[in-house]
């Protein structure tokens, strides 16, 4: 039996579909892998805490609860990457042409130089002990044109010219992000980890970044236990980055 899905909650409109689980856990405890999809979000936010566009009814956008008492604390980021590694496999089932799908370091989902998805994820921890974890997504689906700012945002029809059933999406990606979590939780990191390397946007590339207000030339090595991406400066050093340290130049 499938964990993520078992319990969809679909509304029309809502604030925030993560905010609408973390009250959720305040009163009882739902079972894992309950899903909370809406049409319209008024108040979804990305990681960086900007607000994620999605003209209603073309996109998806919506959250689940795991409880991954089976990893330590400071394993969180093995979601991170177990989640990002879910949506590039269904987006490269879906977009079987394309070769420029990748992850940008944390869990967004590029298709080149474009953000298809983001993800948010939110934890919970007791002492040493993993409590919850909720995931928020949000995937472009239909939407032709971004009016927000956002930086470079692309959808599955404007890199297809294709319309996709959005319910047909949904359970595609249910799929995936649960094959790759049960995967997580039979110890197989090890995949894990060397799949995130293959996606992983500009890695070993030599690019911009914005290290701590400066701009630098680095390529990326790799991810730490704890997530930080992990940069080198030709000829000068290793730097060992958290998400408000470092920028991607694009």
């Amino acid at each position: 039996m499938s964990i993520i899905g078992n319990e969809i909650i679909r509304l029309k409109e809502i604030d925030s579909t993560n905010r609408f689980f973390m009250d959720w856990l305040t009163r009882e405890r739902p079972a894992e892998g309950s899903l909370v999809i809406t049409e319209k979000q008024t108040a979804g936010k990305g990681m960086d805490g900007a607000l994620w566009e999605s003209n209603p009814g073309q996109n998806l956008t919506f959250s689940f609860v795991l409880y991954p008492s089976f990893l330590a604390p400071e394993g969180q980021f093995y979601l991170n990457k177990t989640i990002s590694l879910g949506l590039t496999d269904v987006i490269a089932e879906l977009l079987p042409d394309r070769q420029d799908i990748r992850i940008k370091w944390p869990n967004d989902i590029y298709i080149g130089d474009h953000k298809l998805a983001g993800t948010l994820i939110q934890n919970g921890v007791k002492g040493s002990t993993f409590d919850f974890s909720i995931i928020g997504i949000g995937l472009n689906v239909n939407q032709e044109a971004f009016i927000s700012g956002a930086a470079n945002p692309v959808s599955l029809k404007m890199v297809s010219e294709k319309v996709f059933d959005l319910e047909h999406v949904l359970i595609k990606v249910v799929e995936k992000i649960e094959n790759r979590y049960l995967s997580l939780k039979n110890g197989q990191k090890p995949i894990i980890d060397e799949d995130y390397l293959k996606f992983l946007y500009r890695y070993r590339e030599l690019a911009g970044f914005t290290y701590k207000g400066q701009s630098i030339k680095a390529k990326i090595v790799g991810v730490n236990r704890y997530g930080h991406l992990i940069l080198e400066i030709p000829g000068e050093k290793i730097i060992e980055c958290d998400l408000k340290e470092i920028k991607f130049e694009i």
